[in-house]
């Protein structure tokens, strides 16, 4: 299988989910994370947490990638992760409050009932739920759809009406949270996305028919030779610095890749 490396612009929004996870778990006082599930979204999966590992807390990831555990080890995190495999997202075995926060990365649109998930989210955790998700009032989503129309691919891409921080924030509240914080991150100055990866990955990745492929890439990771080394690109540095003081609120909304919600209970 060919190998895809992710591109520049998926290596930032990694590095801007390292600066919140960072300041999330100051901020919040955070020690135990879940992550569920914990499968990619156009990226490799099981490494969007490392931002919490990496900041000291205890982190269960629920149905992973296992082989891009391989990333945990590398950052000398190993002994900060667990993984549950084969769990039932809306029913799961853990207990009432178990986490002091839980969270997904963009996946949970994808689900057939986000509104019972987010109760077992709520469950599970003591304090915060937090959702990151793609931001569809933001230019790059109507070419997006485009693409998709132009080429025939079927749509993978989980229910679009909740890409939207409105919908969000008020499936939150209808949930019985209150919203502790919400804003866009991930502003790097162009659409998302740019178009040709995401047809490429498309075509190499078996969405012909009706269904899509079961099919993964072998990917390669920069963000975890940067995070390695502790050296990250000078623009990348620049642009993270801006993209985090302005996060709060709807200033950075309709030029950013994503937008969160982070509820408290």
């Amino acid at each position: 299988m060919k190998k895809e490396v992710e591109v520049f612009g998926v290596t930032y929004d990694r590095y801007v989910l390292l600066q919140l996870h960072k300041a999330l778990t100051c901020d919040l006082n955070l020690k135990s994370i879940v992550e569920m599930p914990s499968h990619g979204a156009k990226a490799a999966g099981s490494l969007y947490s490392i931002g919490f590992g990496r900041a000291g807390c205890n982190v269960t990831l629920v149905n992973p990638e296992m082989e891009m555990m391989y990333g945990w080890d590398e950052l000398n995190i190993s002994d900060k992760v667990n993984t549950v495999s084969n769990e039932n997202i809306y029913k799961t075995d853990f207990l009432d409050n178990q986490f002091d926060l839980a969270w997904n990365f963009v996946t949970w649109t994808e689900l057939d009932n986000p509104e019972n998930y987010l109760k077992e989210m709520k469950r599970i955790s003591s304090k915060y739920v937090l959702f990151v998700t793609c931001n569809n009032f933001q230019p790059g989503y109507p070419w997006h759809r485009m693409l998709h129309l132009f080429f025939g691919f079927p749509w993978t891409h989980g229910q679009v009406k909740y890409n939207h921080i409105t919908k969000v924030k008020k499936m939150f509240k209808q949930a019985g949270f209150k919203i502790a914080e919400y804003g866009a991150i991930d502003t790097p100055g162009w659409p998302d996305p740019s178009g040709p990866r995401d047809v490429r990955l498309h075509r190499r990745y078996g969405t012909k028919g009706p269904e899509p492929s079961t099919k993964k890439p072998d990917w390669e990771v920069p963000i975890i030779r940067y995070a390695k080394a502790g050296k990250y690109p000078e623009w990348m540095k620049k642009l993270g610095r801006w993209d985090m003081l302005f996060r709060k609120g709807l200033f950075k909304l309709p030029m950013s890749h994503l937008f969160y919600v982070l509820g408290k209970k």
